[in-house]
């Protein structure tokens, strides 16, 4: 799996972390690092995490890894994206730490699943890991500390991004399994 590939996985994958931060950030009134903290700490464990598992499956299906890192990243994508265009509910997150940690775990979830699919496609667990640390660090910071600017329209739009670079990679994945494109 390519460099660029990885980033954008991992970049798609933490529009929901960056979403989190904007909505943490409106309520932890300029209190960054615990966000920071919080959300790049959940997202790398449950990545290696995923990455372990995956890595644990037989060798005897890796026919099917491919085909199932595809599915499972377009259904990510595809899910990303419905849950951007639902209305969203009040409040989004309180400002106590109990809170923001319980957020930071809900949205790295679907990272110990992108954690398995980079195992599926061999990828360095290394690579993998300081990449989702750096762009997690990176977005918690810039979304905590712009939340009460961003408002409601710009975390849809980060969420409708994210889904969709989830879903153009699933599909990309789709498609050299096929044969249809080798890059």
């Amino acid at each position: 799996m390519h460099i660029l590939e990885q980033f954008l996985l991992v970049l798609g994958l933490a529009m929901d972390g960056f979403t989190a931060s904007v909505c943490m950030g409106m309520a932890a009134g300029g209190r960054i690092w615990p966000i920071v903290g919080l959300e790049s700490g959940c997202h790398v464990t449950m990545l290696l995490a995923g990455y372990a598992l995956g890595a644990s499956l037989p060798e005897s299906l890796t026919a099917i890894y491919p085909w199932a890192a595809a599915l499972i990243l377009t259904a990510m994508g595809a899910n990303m994206i419905r849950l951007a265009r639902a209305p969203e509910e009040e409040p989004c997150a309180g400002s106590g730490l109990g809170s923001m940690a319980a957020l930071a775990l809900a949205t790295s979830v679907d990272a110990m699943t992108v954690g398995a699919a980079f195992a599926l496609l061999e990828a360095s667990p290394w690579v993998a890991g300081g990449l989702m640390g750096a762009v997690m660090v990176t977005l918690s910071v810039v979304g905590s500390v712009c939340g009460s600017r961003i408002g409601r329209a710009r975390r849809r739009a980060a969420r409708t991004a994210g889904g969709a670079i989830l879903c153009l990679l699933g599909v990309k994945i789709f498609l050299g399994a096929l044969g249809l494109i080798s890059f």
